[in-house]
């Protein structure tokens, strides 16, 4: 019976700690995209704690563009380079003296973006795909567009699968296809975007590379 008792109180406790509304907690969990040459902001929100509260970066970094206001957990700016950022953040509630921190996560997309249609398979040796591209721009730029298609292999000879060069004007999306044969081994596919903008001498990037080698033994 006392042994029941115990346990039910020990229990309680447990969950009342959990559920404690003044501890200090993240409530922003995500953060959203980015464009690049768009004005960024975003609150990273708390929960609990008393304040006033530091925000310092411990790990990874922003996009370049943006900063975060010390003193109220605001991302804002305008980023320069797309990308995939990865940051942690530390936040210190002064009157209490205790820390937290939180990894989080941005994406900037740039006027030119890549992204994977059908991710690149294997069928004996042949590698095939499908990659979207996209003008993003806002300026009603045309780009002049090419776009290469390579399987480089582990001594770092590349086999082109795809190549095209066309007109995308401003928010259209183009699908490529993409597929040849290439020798045993083992490859990384990589895919490269160019878009001109000659009246304005203006030139945008864009990569996307797979991340497991896809490997060729045929008849070896």
């Amino acid at each position: 019976m006392w042994r029941c008792v115990l346990l039910l109180l020990l229990t309680t406790s447990v969950v009342a700690q959990s559920a404690d509304p003044s501890r200090l907690d993240f409530v922003t969990k995500t953060l959203p995209k980015g464009t690049v040459g768009k004005p960024y902001t975003a609150t990273i929100k708390l929960q609990g704690g008393q304040g006033p509260f530091e925000w310092t970066i411990i790990k990874g970094r922003l996009p370049l563009g943006i900063v975060i206001q010390a003193n109220s957990g605001v991302l804002s700016g305008t980023p320069s380079f797309a990308g995939v950022y990865r940051f942690a953040l530390n936040v210190r509630d002064v009157a209490t003296n205790t820390s937290i921190s939180r990894e989080f996560v941005i994406e900037i997309q740039g006027p030119l973006m890549v992204e994977w249609v059908d991710p690149p398979r294997l069928t004996e040796k042949t590698i095939s795909g499908s990659v979207k591209v996209t003008n993003s721009s806002t300026g009603g730029d045309t780009f002049d567009l090419t776009v290469i298609v390579v399987a480089v292999n582990e001594i770092g000879k590349a086999f082109a699968l795809g190549y095209q060069h066309f007109d995308l004007a401003q928010s259209v999306e183009q699908i490529i296809p993409f597929s040849s044969s290439v020798p045993n081994g083992r490859y990384i596919v990589h895919v490269d975007a160019v878009a001109e903008i000659p009246e304005r001498n203006a030139i945008y990037r864009a990569r996307l590379q797979t991340q497991a080698p896809l490997v060729v033994n045929v008849n070896r």
